[in-house]
């Protein structure tokens, strides 16, 4: 019965009479003298107000996340998919597959795949792919035709398009999807208290066939409403997030988990 919260939880050892509640970092490098840090001992603990419907999950690792581990932590059981499995596994076992950050750049088993996976939707999957690089886009393997195209300055490639202030508004352009509405509601305090961004890698230009659910911009800059996008297809739904799920949910951001606990989700939601 414990309120939604952050809880600091310290520990301490007895020993000799002497107590300890103390951690100690040390920061050693050759090239400089080595420090000790001296903490308190303690772990905060995030109690989330959050549901999520019981559904069986794969996921394709990229080139290196803790999605898979906040996952687990949601209750649900987590399937890595490897080469074997993409290629001749049964993939309709899974209601839910996740794309880990930029697999189609370091996972040629998942290019080499794609129209499986993409069969997968077709036949009712839900797929979630998270942020990837240009390759995604040079490789064709979006349902329907998109565009990443680089910031540029002149003929300087900047950066790609993204909003990097984690505290830039963000509104919900489609209200009655079920990724903000099943299990969980999803409400303007879901964005607060992110970290480092609030996006990556967003689309610039897209099919019709999508539908965008976010829009968020840094300020002074242009809209952006390509950093979510969904798509039905066959009897399957499609999302492409670049939105930071692998920065929020490691350390713990409540409206990050309920949100992405929507999205795991959607093979449930009417």
């Amino acid at each position: 019965n414990s309120k939604p919260a952050d809880y600091k939880i310290g520990a301490e050892a007895t020993v000799g009479g002497a107590k300890f509640d103390q951690t100690m970092k040390t920061i050693a490098y050759p090239h400089i003298q080595t420090h000790r840090r001296y903490l308190n001992a303690e772990v905060t603990t995030k109690i989330l107000d959050l549901k999520v419907a019981p559904v069986r999950v794969g996921y394709i690792m990229g080139s290196g996340d803790s999605v898979p581990e906040a996952i687990k932590r949601l209750g649900l059981s987590v399937t890595m998919l490897e080469e074997k499995d993409l290629s001749t596994g049964d993939l309709s076992q899974f209601d839910t597959i996740v794309v880990g950050i930029r697999a189609s750049q370091v996972r040629p088993d998942y290019v080499a795949n794609n129209g499986r996976v993409l069969d997968f939707v077709k036949n009712g999957g839900t797929l979630i792919v998270q942020y990837q690089q240009n390759e995604f886009i040079q490789k064709n393997m979006l349902p329907y035709p998109a565009k990443m195209d680089a910031v540029v300055n002149g003929t300087q490639r900047i950066s790609n398009l993204r909003v990097t202030d984690e505290n830039a508004p963000v509104k919900v352009l489609a209200p009655e999807n079920p990724i903000f509405n099943y299990p969980n509601k999803i409400v303007a305090s879901d964005w607060d208290n992110w970290v480092q961004e609030r996006n990556l890698y967003c689309l610039t230009d897209f099919d019709s066939r999508y539908t965008p659910l976010l829009e968020s911009h840094d300020e002074g800059e242009a809209e952006i409403n390509g950093g979510m996008l969904y798509a039905q297809i066959g009897k399957g739904k499609y999302v492409y997030s670049s939105y930071s799920w692998f920065r929020q949910l490691p350390v713990g951001t409540a409206g990050a988990y309920r949100i992405f606990a929507n999205m795991l989700s959607l093979p449930k939601a009417k």
